[in-house]
């Protein structure tokens, strides 16, 4: 997967190397370069195309976004154009990459993880697929999302961009259902299944209810959007380290629907017809 990385980030240095010594020297800073990629990690069937973009900057550095994953990959590369070493974190995917002077002991390694998994069991995901279930007078709501980790990381404004439409969780998109008509922050939904994205802005965050179902996250289709409405945001009373959503009754018609991570603390208020 990194080596395919490393030709994004190549293609974008040559571009920013405008002269002979600046290519002879280092990378010097320039435009994003806009790129398409294959996705062979988890559709083996097809292979869909992908937007890839790698923005130069000054000594090296190299700053990689693309459509699915959420956040920003660093990179840092010699003046051959080859990658020393990748950070994932300010992405959903925090790894650290560094290239090695000498094949790794791959056997080693293996057998570290057998007795770490021996030990302890296997290992789990970081981002656990969970579904949450509330009832509101005649309506049975259900929600399932990933919840990735908080894991020290910057959200707002870093891993999950202002101004840009989050996934609202990890992975496949969170999936939303409601067995009766309901108003959602005063939007109308009507009974059935839709997926739920979220756009945060300095002043605010936006709900996206979207009538595409089954997509992954990143699989954002603006034309199917049922509606967006502004709701309500406020910081969490303490840090919330697993992504939370939760569906919490009121009475007989009205609850809320709370999204919590980190700081933050989004309210959708609900009302059943």
């Amino acid at each position: 997967m990194y080596s395919l990385y490393e030709l994004y980030f190549a293609a974008a240095w040559k571009q920013a190397a405008v002269s002979k010594q600046a290519a002879a020297s280092k990378a010097a800073a320039g435009k994003p370069v806009v790129m398409r990629q294959f996705y062979i990690d988890r559709e083996f069937d097809r292979f869909p195309l992908g937007d890839v973009t790698v923005k130069p900057l000054d000594g090296g550095k190299m700053e990689i976004t693309h459509d699915w994953l959420a956040g920003t990959g660093e990179a840092m590369m010699d003046s051959a154009g080859n990658m020393l070493s990748y950070s994932g974190a300010r992405t959903t995917y925090d790894v650290r990459v560094k290239r090695l002077v000498t094949p790794p002991d791959v056997k080693g390694i293996a057998e570290r993880w057998e007795a770490a998994e021996t030990q302890a069991g296997h290992v789990k995901s970081l981002s656990v697929r969970d579904t949450v279930r509330a009832q509101i007078g005649n309506s049975i709501l259900t929600v399932e999302y990933g919840r990735p980790l908080l894991r020290g990381r910057t959200l707002l404004g870093d891993l999950i961009p202002y101004d840009y439409v989050w996934r609202t969780g990890a992975n496949a998109a969170t999936q939303f259902t409601t067995s009766t008509p309901i108003r959602l922050a005063g939007m109308e939904v009507p009974a059935g299944t839709y997926t739920l994205f979220t756009a945060p802005h300095t002043n605010g965050v936006d709900l996206i209810v979207n009538k595409q179902t089954g997509e992954w996250g990143t699989e954002y289709n603006r034309s199917l959007d049922l509606g967006k409405v502004r709701i309500m945001s406020e910081v969490a009373p303490a840090p919330v380290e697993e992504f939370t959503i939760s569906i919490l009754p009121g009475d007989k018609r009205h609850g809320t629907l709370v999204l919590e991570w980190g700081s933050f603390r989004w309210m959708a208020p609900i009302e059943v017809e």
